[in-house]
């Protein structure tokens, strides 16, 4: 069977696939969802090519930071993934642009301080998922993402630290669906239309009524959405 390799975003880890896990995309692929450690991007998409089996047909799929990751993996392992489903990136949409507000990190840091980790971490989720979203998050997977104040701290110093460079986009060659929710935050479509300019092979959908958790928000139409382009590659 082919496989997908899911690649969590920040405050998360393998079971922000839960549902994936759970449905009807295990029919049909070999579900790999793991829980990816902390470094540079670079580091974290060689972790990634890592657990791509050789010959056996993988799209990898990555949610937020996670698709920073993928981004990545296609730009430093040509060839090792059939395609890959890119899940708001939140990257700046030039390279000139600041990957994070100024001073954000540093607002964090503050709160972590003088209030704790829990308490950053939630600002950081206020932040990037939207007071809406977070409130709608079930207070399980709330307390558990609050809990990774570390781990968040860590990939936001990595993508501060991490460039698009997205004119050498265009050597990339394999297949690329990416994907956007439309209650998400502003910020999010610029960066999805820079990279469906600059990627050769790059198609791109908007899920209505969702949010940047969209895969959860709007499990079956992404659900379609990945099976549409394993169509379309051939995997499946």
């Amino acid at each position: 069977m082919p496989r997908l390799l899911l690649v969590h975003g920040s405050a998360a880890d393998h079971s922000t696939w839960s549902i994936q896990l759970a449905g009807p995309l295990r029919e049909h692929f070999v579900l790999d969802a793991y829980d990816r450690g902390s470094g540079s991007v670079e580091e974290l998409a060689d972790e990634a090519g890592a657990r791509v089996p050789s010959g056996e047909p993988t799209i990898a799929i990555g949610s937020s930071f996670g698709a920073v990751v993928t981004l990545e993996l296609l730009r430093r392992h040509p060839g090792r993934i059939a395609g890959a489903v890119l899940i708001e990136p939140p990257m700046a949409a030039s390279d000139d642009g600041p990957a994070a507000p100024a001073g954000f990190l540093a607002e964090l840091d503050r709160i972590a301080e003088a209030d704790g980790g829990p308490a950053a971490a939630e600002r950081f989720l206020r932040t990037v998922l939207g007071e809406a979203a977070y409130a709608r998050m079930p207070k399980a997977f709330q307390d558990r993402s609050k809990a990774k104040w570390d781990a968040i701290r860590a990939d936001s110093v990595a993508l501060i630290g991490y460039r698009p460079r997205y004119a050498e986009l265009r050597a990339i060659t394999t297949p690329v669906q990416l994907v956007g929710g439309e209650k998400s935050a502003a910020y999010f479509r610029p960066t999805l239309d820079a990279l469906f300019a600059h990627l050769p092979d790059a198609r791109l959908e908007i899920l209505r009524g969702a949010g940047h958790m969209l895969h959860a928000e709007a499990h079956r139409a992404f659900n379609d959405v990945v099976l549409r382009f394993a169509k379309d590659l051939g995997v499946w």
